[in-house]
């Protein structure tokens, strides 16, 4: 397998990546971040609008999948870590995706049998995927609550019912803050989770970065043209720079490697593929950060 090819759990969310027939109330005339994962995620559950946007990126910049991929992986190893090394055993994933192999419970049971993973989303229709085909009642779940929400998320009966709030959490937050505008505060409501959270609790964070223009040009101007893209298409989407994203870790210690970019976070060799080994090529690395904060 070639460092740079994404393995099957990674990929193949969809079996053979069959077009969904849309389900009621879905607007077709704008896309959705669900759909667009799981169009990059090789999933069945998406639509001409979100395959455009997809076609729109990859244009802007050439192998925007990379980013797709390379986050999801830092978020295996992510849990992977926390649940073997951290005795973290139960976790709560907010801007949850459409379900798909190599999900955070999967990763977190294997490494810790019986660990709970709470899924929060915002979208009704990805609410209802992980209520049909993730909930067991005893090690998934989910709520309808997301970041901006976080007393609904903490406050659900769902969520008092499935974890103990007073024991150490992993929450998850790849793939949200960068699709929560700064007039929604987002470092506020991160700080709201983390207040919340029992001591020895972790946060995992991966976000889209604006490289420095001065030492990076290329990249610069690649992660405008995106941004100009998602926020004109979808509506939401922003490449922070550096010390934009620092700010969400503020009130956290954030142990090494840092926050860094996600390919070098704790990187897994490819052979044997297991999840979080995909090794995202060099050309758009510097396009998303991320890392690891405790309490």
């Amino acid at each position: 397998m070639s460092r740079f090819t994404s393995p099957d759990f990674l990929r193949q969310a969809g079996g053979k990546n069959v077009r969904a027939n849309p389900p009621p109330a879905v607007d077709l005339a704008r896309p959705s971040l669900a759909r667009l994962r799981s169009f990059h995620l090789k999933g069945k559950d998406h639509f001409e609008v979100d395959r455009d946007l997809a076609s729109r990126a990859e244009r802007t910049a050439p192998g925007f999948q990379d980013l797709v991929l390379g986050e999801r992986a830092f978020l295996q190893r992510a849990v992977r870590h926390l649940a073997e090394s951290e005795g973290i055993r139960q976790f709560i994933h907010v801007g949850a995706g459409l379900p798909a192999p190599g999900d955070p419970h999967q990763i977190a049971q294997e490494h810790a049998p019986g660990a709970r993973v709470l899924y929060a989303t915002d979208d009704p229709v990805v609410l209802t995927h992980h209520l049909a085909l993730l909930r067991d009642g005893h090690t998934t779940s989910a709520v309808r609550a997301g970041l901006t929400t976080p007393r609904r998320l903490l406050d659900d009966p769902e969520t008092r019912a499935f974890l103990d709030l007073e024991r150490p959490v992993g929450l998850l937050l790849t793939g949200v803050v960068a699709h929560t505008s700064d007039a929604d505060a987002p470092a506020e409501h991160i700080a709201a989770l983390r207040d919340s959270l029992a001591p020895g609790s972790h946060m995992v964070l991966s976000h889209y970065c604006r490289p420095d223009q001065s030492f990076f040009p290329k990249d610069f101007s690649r992660a405008e043209q995106l941004e100009r893209v998602f926020l004109d298409r979808l509506g939401s989407g922003r490449w922070r720079t550096r010390k934009e994203i620092e700010v969400f870790f503020e009130g956290w210690e954030v142990p090494e490697p840092g926050l860094i970019e996600v390919q070098r976070w704790r990187t897994l060799p490819v052979a044997p593929p297991v999840p979080g080994c995909y090794q995202m090529p060099q050309r758009n690395r510097r396009l998303i950060i991320g890392g690891i904060g405790r309490i």
